[in-house]
């Protein structure tokens, strides 16, 4: 039988969110899951569990709260920390982790500016945050203002311009 070789990726993260999640282990750790065991036992207190919708509340909230401790953990366990200034004060910029790039795609006449952040950094906090994993990071990373991008993506393919790099 041969042996199968699983490739573990790091988890790419800046030093700020980093914080973040250490952070939010904690708040949990201290906060979220004492104040959910007093819920529960409160709501035992109270009587016929069968139909008790505090009790049912409280152990979907600990099964939540449980299930995100176990997700940052697992995130924790294998992370590389990005220096965002090192990456970006290159004199031959590229596009790359914490980047900020300018591009056109093909048969479009807007331009885009997107941040490229960890998978685990993209959030609604900004307008066009792009992970390195999705499919248009995977194809700008490494390319030079002026260059162009193939894109595939599963039917069709398109091509993406490099306009600007901060």
């Amino acid at each position: 039988m041969a042996e199968e070789t699983v490739i573990k990726k790091k988890n790419l993260l800046t030093k700020e969110w980093y914080e973040k999640l250490i952070a939010e282990k904690q708040e949990i750790l201290e906060v979220k899951i004492p104040e959910n065991l007093k819920t529960i036992s409160e709501a035992k207190a109270m009587g016929d569990l069968s139909e008790n919708f505090e009790y049912k509340s409280a152990m979907e909230d600990k099964d939540f709260i449980n299930s995100r401790i176990v997700e940052i953990q697992n995130l924790l366990n294998d992370v590389e920390i990005i220096d965002k200034e090192k990456e970006t004060k290159s004199s031959d910029k590229v596009v790359d982790f914490w980047s900020t790039v300018t591009l056109k795609m093909e048969d479009d006449e807007k331009e885009y500016t997107v941040r490229i952040v960890g998978t685990w950094e993209v959030t609604v906090d900004w307008e066009l945050a792009i992970s390195l994993e999705s499919p248009v990071g995977q194809a700008i990373r490494g390319k030079k203002v002026g260059e162009t991008a193939k894109m595939r993506h599963e039917s069709w393919r398109k091509n993406i311009k490099i306009l600007a790099i901060a």
